[in-house]
Formats: structure tokens, sequence, C-alpha cells
């Protein structure tokens, strides 16, 4: 029902909604214009404090009554009682009244205005500051104290060569006694350490002094030198005690007062000028550095000192490295035994302080590193030493270093780097040693030999269990490489090629070859990450040319290298390969899993190698009785093999799905 008035009714009246409407637009408006007054008034007072000119005040809006709105004529009309229905009206909540009147304003807090911050625009560079001159980085470098530092390097230098001079130059021309030469040298040490130790009393000028400090102590060892190598006036194991003792000494104060730069600044003229008064390297200057290198240990102690284990390792290794290349030039006949001693002690100078330095020190891969330095003059020290004992001495150290790479990982400092760096060294060692005291087939021997040795320690233990397979790895590669170069794969394609002896010395070698890698490949199998398949294809592989070089070997060796011992020899190694394919499939049946799946794969590789060596090698390479022999008992096997099988599937199948009654 429409309750549309008619044209020319009544106007009705506006209703209670629309007037609260227009009292809130009312007052909205009157906010709106008390905060417009307020703001005016603030910005005239900001003019008036920054001294600039008022700003006039603007009009304030006022507020706009509420007026009438007049009825539409389609407003509908509420219907008279009783018809009125009631309607649903939502409760609102009532307006928020504003105070009435100017809101209050307070004086503003003077201030200084920060400024705005400036950014440049997009694309614009930084300008790039002005270069350095060089005199504005010398000025620099002076205020730093580096200019200091290298003066004093410098004058370190040159002091100890006029010493050098004095000794050695002066005593060639005749210019002073020897006394007074020696005398001369003494004082000036005493004094160069006395004036630095007073000057040292002082943090701020101990730069200098430790120049001086080091300047006396390498003068009093260059005097020590002189008078057991030039004057000959103490015995050599005397004159090295002294050193020894004014080393420990005089370089105690570079640990009392943490200073490596002392220390470095007597090693490195040490090792540069001392073989100057020697006049070559000999016995005696070799065990002065040895000496100096011992006795400088202790300093090191609690002293993250890199750089001085470096220079105090080369300090004693480069004088032997160069006795060591003198002694192949010259190529004596007897035992250099100094050498030999000194070479041993060196290494384990330095292997042992490696250990002990590796508690206070930050890199201790570096410091291993550097320790296994010392056996680079050891692997060259065969002319020098003789076979035997440089294998001997090789064997020891090897001995030594996998020693520490198996037993130290409880020790603090002692990482797994460190240890892997230790084994390394053994290994090169190790193949030092074979290299020193074997050759041809006997070094071939030793090298699967080791190689065996490390896999089985590989699979016992799990300490560096990945390294030692990768040692045990390289070292049965080596032999199957030096197995080949001994003519293994000639004795197996062609007949004759190589006399009995040697046949029988490669059937060792394929032998030990053939243990190391089936113990390897089980190894290597054993780790998650490894494509097992592959390795174990790989390693079949490997085994059945190892195992068919056994059986030709051993046919050469028994016939006397006849044409028949090399057929004989080849019909075995094809029924060996079928007979170990079949098994594996009938071991597979007992696995699970992935276990059973490498087996199955692996055991179908060898019986697809063996039948196209069947058809490829051995129908052109035997014949006669060899040849049917082959083809025969290869049938029969792969025949028997494949009943097995279809009646295991067939009892597999019975057992998975039973006949119901």
């Amino acid at each position: 029902m429409n309750h549309t008035p008619a044209p020319g009714g009544p106007t009705p009246a506006p209703s209670d909604t629309t007037v609260t409407v227009l009292e809130r637009i009312s007052g909205q408006f009157a906010d709106i214009a008390r905060s417009m007054t307020s703001i005016s008034d603030d910005m005239t007072t900001l003019q008036s404090i920054l001294g600039a000119a008022p700003v006039p005040p603007q009009p304030s809006p006022q507020p706009v009554p509420p007026q009438a709105v007049p009825p539409s004529p389609h407003q509908h009309q509420p219907m008279p009682a009783p018809y009125a229905i009631p309607t649903y009206q939502p409760v609102r909540p009532a307006p928020y009244a504003m105070p009435a009147g100017p809101m209050p304003v307070g004086p503003m807090p003077v201030g200084p205005i920060p400024p705005r911050p400036s950014y440049p625009p997009a694309g614009h560079r930084p300008p790039i500051p002005p270069r350095k001159t060089m005199s504005e980085r010398i000025s620099q470098a002076a205020e730093r104290g580096l200019v200091g530092k290298l003066l004093a390097a410098a004058g370190v230098g040159i002091t100890l060569i006029g010493v050098v001079l004095l000794l050695v130059l002066a005593a060639q021309a005749g210019l002073l006694r020897p006394e007074l030469r020696v005398a001369g040298g003494a004082l000036l040490a005493v004094a160069l350490v006395g004036v630095g130790a007073v000057l040292g009393r002082d943090a701020r000028r101990r730069s200098g002094a430790a120049a001086l400090v080091a300047t006396g102590v390498a003068t009093a060892l260059f005097d020590v030198l002189a008078i057991t190598a030039i004057y000959h006036w103490v015995p050599d194991y005397a004159a090295l005690i002294l050193a020894a003792v004014i080393a420990a000494g005089g370089l105690g104060i570079a640990h009392w007062w943490d200073s490596q730069a002392l220390a470095l600044m007597v090693g490195i003229p040490l090792v540069v000028f001392a073989p100057f008064i020697t006049g070559e390297i000999d016995d005696v200057l070799v065990g002065f550095l040895l000496g100096y290198t011992a006795a400088t240990l202790w300093i090191q102690l609690g002293r993250n000192w890199i750089a001085m284990f470096a220079t105090n390792t080369a300090v004693a290794t480069l004088p032997l490295c160069y006795a060591v290349v003198e002694g192949m030039l010259t190529s004596p006949d007897a035992v250099q035994w100094f050498v030999v001693i000194a070479l041993g002690l060196n290494m384990l100078l330095a292997t042992g302080s490696a250990l002990v330095l590796l508690r206070s020190s930050t890199q201790p891969l570096i410091v291993t590193l550097v320790a296994s330095a010392t056996l680079v003059p050891m692997l060259g020290a065969t002319p020098v030493a003789g076979p035997m004992v440089a294998s001997i001495m090789l064997a020891l150290t090897a001995v030594v270093l996998a020693t520490l790479a198996l037993g130290t990982d409880h020790l603090r400092g002692v990482t797994s780097a460190v240890r892997t760096v230790w084994l390394a060294a053994g290994a090169v060692a190790t193949c030092g040693a074979l290299m020193a005291g074997l050759d041809g087939p006997g070094l071939v021997i030793g090298l699967a030999g080791v190689g065996f040795v490390v896999a089985v320690g590989a699979c016992v233990t799990n300490q560096l269990a990945l390294q030692l397979r990768i040692v045990g790895t390289v070292f049965t590669g080596l032999a199957l490489l030096g197995s080949m170069s001994l003519g293994a794969i000639d004795r197996m394609v062609l007949r004759n090629s190589l006399s009995a002896t040697t046949q029988a010395q490669l059937v060792i070698v394929a032998a030990v070859s053939l243990a190391a890698v089936a113990t390897l490949t089980w190894s290597w199998a054993r780790v998650r990450r490894c494509d097992v398949p592959t390795i174990g294809t790989i390693g079949s592989l490997i085994s059945l040319g190892l195992v068919t070089e056994i059986c030709v070997g051993l046919g050469g060796a028994i016939s006397g290298g006849a044409d028949s011992g090399f057929r004989a020899g080849h019909t075995v190694a094809t029924i060996t390969w079928v007979l170990t394919a079949a098994a594996g499939l009938i071991w597979a049946r007992r696995l699970h899993g992935s276990s059973r799946t490498l087996t199955v794969t692996v055991s179908l590789v060898i019986v697809a190698a063996a039948v196209a060596k069947l058809f490829l090698f051995d129908l052109a390479a035997l014949d006669g009785l060899f040849r049917v022999i082959a083809f025969i008992v290869v049938g029969l096997l792969l025949l028997t093999l494949g009943v097995v099988y279809a009646q295991s599937l067939n009892s597999d199948d019975g057992r998975a799905h039973p006949r119901t009654p």
C-alpha cells in the first residue's frame, strides 16, 4: 500500500534523524573554525619570535547555524495510530561535544630549528675525494709510527752488515787483530742490548728499543759464530751451547715485551748473513741454526706468533735443503750421517714445536703446514743418505706423522684439518720411503700393500675415515698404474711377452691390488652420499681385470711362458667371471632393499662382461680344446643359473600367494 501524498498536500515536517545530522555537521564546522584560529595565532607568535613580519590574522570562519530543511513532498508520512507500525531504530552514540570558546594557546618552546636534510638527486654520485699526495701519505705514516719502524729495521740490517764486514773482511784484510775484532763486536752487542733494555721500560719507546735489542743479540750470535768458524778458539759444541744461551736469554725480552718484531729482526738476518761468516753451509752452520731454533721455542709459548714460527722453521730448513742439493750434485759415496741426523732433528723439532704451539695459535692449519715443510729436504736425501738409510728415515717419519694424525684428536688446538695435514704428510713420506728403497715390481707391490692396509684402516676406524679412503685409493691407483707400466696389459693380450719371473711378480702385484680394490669398493659403498651402484660397477670391472691378470700370469708361470699357459689362463678367467656373477646372483636372494639391487646389478654387469669377452676375445685368441671348454662351461653355468633363478621366482610367488582350499 503506497502512502505517497497527493500533489498539493501539506509539507511533511523534518524527521529527528535529519536534524541530528545537521547539528553534527554544524559542530564539525565550528571545530574547524576554532582550529584555524589557533593555527593563525601560533603562526603570528612564531613570526614575531623569528623577527619576520607578522602574518595578518585570517578571518575565522563562522559556524554555520543549522537551517531547517524543507520537507520533501515525497517524504513518507507516519501512519496514524492505531495503524502505526513500530520500526527498529538503531541506538547511536551521542556526538562528542567540543567545549565552547576558543582553544587555550600556551607559549611555544623556543629552540633552534633543525636543518632540513638534503638528498642528492637520482643518479647523482658523490664527489670523489682528492687523492692524497706522497708527502701527505709520508706524513700520516710518520704519525702512525710506520716510518720509525722502517728506519729502525733498515738500521738493524745495515748495522749487522757492518758487523759481518768487521768479522770477515777485516780479518781477510788484516786491518785489526782478531782479539780487537771479537772484543769490539761483544762490546757493541752489550751496549745495544743495554740501551734497548733501558729505553724499553717506557712502553711508548719499545718500537725503537726492540730494534736496538735485536741488533745487539744478532751481533752477539755472529760474534760467537766467528770465534768457532773463523778463529777456532773454542770447540764447536761449546760455541753452539753459548749461542743457544744467548738466543734464549736475549730473545726473552721479546717474550717479556710481547714483541714478535724483535724476534723477527734477529731470525731473518741470521739466516741471511750467517753463511757469510762460515764461508759455506757446513756442519757448524747447520748445528748453529738448529740450536738457535730449539733455544727460541720457549719464547713462543702462549703467543700467537706464526711469523716467528715460520721464520725459525726456515732458519733451520733452508740450509738443509742446500746441503741436500749440494750432496745430490756431488754424489758422495759415503753416508753423510750428520745431514741425516740433522734432517731427522729438524723434522722432530718443527713437528714438536707445532704440537706445543697449537694450543695458543688462532691459525693451527698454517702452523701445521709450515711444520710439514721440513719433509721437503728429506724427500731428496737419497743421494746424501743412501737408499736404505733414506728409506728407513722416511718410514719412521711416516709412522710419527700417522701416529699424530690418528692419536691426537683429544688434544687442544688439534683440529680435523690439522690431522688431515699430518695424514697427508705421512702418506707422502710413505711414498718417498717406498721409492727410495724399492723399484720395479717391488715398488708396485709396496704401493698396493700400503693401499690395502690403509683401506682396512678406513673400514675398522671412524677417525679420518674419509681421508683414509682417499689415501688408500691414491696408493691403489698408483699400484695399478705401476703394474700397467710393467706390462700387465701386454701380458693379458700378447703371448710370450714376459718372462716367467716377471709374470710371477705381476701375479703378486695383481693379488695384492685385488685385495685393496675389493676392500676399497666395500668401504666406499658404506658412504651414504656416494653413488653405490657406480662404485660397485667400477670396482667389479677392475677386480675382473685383476682376476684375469692373476689367471693368465699363473698359467704363464706354471707353463714356463708357453702358449698353452696363456690360453689356459684366459679360459679359467672367463669361467671365473661367470662363477663370480652366479655367486653374486644367488647371494642376492638373501638380501633386501638397496643391497639386493646393488648385488644384482653388479652380477649382471659381470655376466655381460664375461659373454662379451667370450665372443670378442676368447673366440679369436683360444683354439682347440680351450675354446670348447670355455664355451661349454660358460653356457652350462648360465643355463643352470637361469633355471635356479626361475625356480626361485616361482617359489617366491607361491609363498606370496598361497592357494586357498
